[in-house]
């Protein structure tokens, strides 16, 4: 039954973390008018791109680690993988903005590697055991 479910449950796993993914881009439109100067403003666009990647990432991470457990790991590299390559595919790339590239390639970067990395670190998570059901001293 497990097995079922985690088949059924790849694709909308899938189009949902590149949907979050590009409705965070789309939020992220504000960050680098938050700045005046010009740098800024660029930094704040490189640091949108990335933010977005990352939160998509961090927000699909627990789901896909639970519900796939061993095989997590791989499971979130295809999703990821996928979901770059559509949005690589959807993309229009205009060739006289370098800038442009940049922010894009960043991107995508972040995108394809944020739910991996992310998945790997809670993976990584061991409990510390730390529930002492007596106090140490005192008890009777």
């Amino acid at each position: 039954m497990r097995l079922v479910v985690q088949i059924l449950l790849y694709f909308p796993l899938l189009y949902g973390y590149w949907l979050v993914h590009s409705r965070l881009a789309l939020w992220a439109q504000w960050l680098p008018d938050l700045f005046s100067s010009r740098p800024l403003q660029l930094s704040g666009l490189l640091a949108a791109s990335a933010l977005c990647g990352l939160f998509a990432g961090i927000a699909f991470a627990v789901p896909v680690a639970l519900l796939y457990r061993q095989y997590a790991l791989l499971v979130a590299t295809t999703i990821s993988l996928f979901g770059a390559a559509f949005d690589f595919y959807l993309m229009s790339v205009p060739s006289s903005r370098p800038f442009t590239l940049a922010v894009l390639a960043i991107d995508l970067l972040v995108f394809a590697a944020a739910l991996p990395i992310v998945v790997f670190v809670l993976l990584r998570l061991r409990p510390n055991n730390s529930f002492k059901p007596n106090p140490l001293r005192g008890s009777a």
